[in-house]
């Protein structure tokens, strides 16, 4: 894939990342959430009557790790950790959104080495199926697109990837209403997910390409994958 491809589909992308935040932003409006603690709301989402510390939680924005992505660009596997927010419309139905991003440059003995460029973006919309005092029963459908490009090495050799995820997890979000702080939470989950690489060599001009489509579970082979890919944290505000 071209460089400069990879840049402007990337310049794109956050550019209407952007511009729908920005409209998300204007409408957003200070609403109190039932336990008189104010909380950043969309107009119309009203608070769940329930008591449990999730429906505490309906009406307010998150911000947390999403958990860890991983790509390939030719030759090389890359990493972005996702940070995201989390809205809940009403009690059951919520909006996840997440960037993830790794730039790096550098130089050995005054050689520049190739850059590394890598863009993530997530979605997901997570359904509460149960919930009580401090637990949450959810399912997430979600979405990651991906692009990485590692440019040319001192052989003229570059390398690039695409990656499209779609899948759903379950599990549960925990909140740590029983240490007083219930806008904190922790989320455990497994699930599946059927996912497209591509990855690209070049050099001088010629393409090698490597293509890839998987269908399995969103836990890795390493048993501290656990922790990497299917936990994450939200506060809500």
């Amino acid at each position: 894939m071209n460089p400069m491809k990879l840049f402007t589909t990337m310049g794109t992308g956050a550019a209407v990342l952007l511009l729908a935040s920005g409209a998300f932003a204007q409408e957003a409006t200070a609403q109190a959430s039932t336990d008189g603690r104010a909380g950043v709301a969309l107009p119309g989402a009203q608070p769940a009557a329930g008591n449990s510390d999730h429906s505490q939680m309906v009406g307010r924005f998150a911000v947390g790790y999403l958990g860890r992505q991983t790509i390939g660009a030719g030759d090389h596997t890359l990493v972005a950790p996702v940070i995201g927010a989390r809205y809940w419309l009403d009690n059951m139905i919520g909006i996840d959104a997440g960037l993830g991003f790794n730039f790096s440059s550098g130089s050995i003995n005054d050689t520049d080495k190739a850059g590394v460029t890598v863009m993530m973006f997530h979605a997901g919309v997570p359904l509460n199926l149960a919930d009580a005092g401090h637990f949450s029963f959810q399912v997430v459908p979600e979405a990651t697109i991906g692009f990485a490009n590692v440019g040319e090495d001192a052989a003229g050799v570059s390398h690039d990837g695409f990656l499209l995820s779609l899948g759903a997890r379950a599990g549960a979000e925990i909140h740590f209403g029983f240490m007083n702080i219930p806008q904190l939470s922790l989320q455990g989950s497994v699930g599946l997910y059927l996912r497209h690489q591509h990855r690209g060599v070049e050099q001088g001009g010629a393409e090698v390409s490597n293509n890839s489509f998987t269908i399995g579970t969103t836990l890795g082979n390493n048993p501290w994958d656990i922790f990497t890919s299917s936990i994450s944290a939200l506060y809500y505000f």
